[in-house]
């Protein structure tokens, strides 16, 4: 791929969160630490059941007075709902912004004039995510976004299937301290009790992975490695599977079998320790 790939993301969408109390409002109820934001621009970050579980997941950055949520589409209206369950009375709003749209380049000699210019703060092998105002020449020839999603997939990042996932997995299951979307000093969260206790445990039991060669893969379907049960399939297109730990180093580089496949590998990307 040319490395002036850019491309429109017409699936996110930016809610603000403006008003005195705002940063605090934030910092109580989302993973990470809103404060980081004043040194790297932007960070990733969740919102989790009051269990633990993962229901949402976004970045979050700071234009002027606002803080922005950049989220996908099919999330937005449910987060847009928790946020205002959780205001109560703080002094803060909450609203969508349509001013913005939100672009991905690879092209660093790019000739955007963006309001906010920021890394994906997930994962270095991806790129450049740019806001930029909507009057901004809309016929500018841009590329599709097939490749975009490509590297998604590529790098194991659980954007195009946590519609699928959601509400079912820890965070901790789904790789997110790896990718920098936890804060384990700033303090109380939704949802921290149970993520602080699996993080001192330094032991997950399962993880999630995307696997290659299970084009034939069904929902909910086992793998196995010497006639054990070491996962299932929770996501076909791509193709990802929640892995049991227990005996991760046996197999890791072995194929894996199921009813419709016996030649399945799991990527262990670079990232996950």
């Amino acid at each position: 791929m040319s490395s002036n790939y850019t491309t429109n993301l017409e699936n996110k969408r930016v809610i603000s969160v403006t008003g005195d109390e705002s940063e605090v409002f934030l910092n109580n109820i989302i993973t990470n630490d809103i404060k980081k934001i004043e040194t790297k621009k932007v960070i990733y970050s969740c919102l989790l059941s009051p269990q633990g579980k993962v229901i949402s997941h976004f970045f979050i950055t700071k234009v002027k007075d606002q803080f922005l949520f950049i989220i996908d589409s099919f999330l937005f209206n449910e987060l847009i709902e928790k946020l205002n369950f959780y205001k109560l009375q703080s002094k803060i709003d909450i609203k969508e912004e349509t001013e913005y749209r939100i672009l991905f380049t690879l092209d660093n000699k790019h000739t955007f004039d963006p309001v906010l210019e920021f890394d994906d703060p997930r994962n270095k092998k991806m790129g450049k995510y740019l806001i930029l105002n909507q009057h901004i020449d809309k016929n500018i020839k841009l590329d599709n976004d097939d490749f975009y999603h490509q590297m998604i997939n590529t790098n194991g990042l659980i954007d195009n299937i946590f519609n699928e996932i959601k509400g079912q997995f820890f965070s901790l299951e789904l790789n997110l301290k790896e990718l920098n979307a936890i804060d384990f000093v700033k303090g109380c969260y939704v949802g921290q009790e149970n993520t602080s206790r699996m993080n001192l445990k330094n032991k997950i039991a399962k993880r999630i992975f995307r696997v290659d060669n299970a084009d034939q893969a069904e929902m909910n379907e086992d793998l196995i490695f010497e006639n054990e049960i070491i996962g299932k399939i929770v996501s076909t297109n791509p193709t990802f599977a929640i892995i049991k730990m227990a005996k991760f180093n046996t197999f890791i580089n072995k194929k894996i079998s199921s009813k419709s496949n016996d030649k399945i590998k799991i990527c262990n990307l670079d990232w996950i320790q």
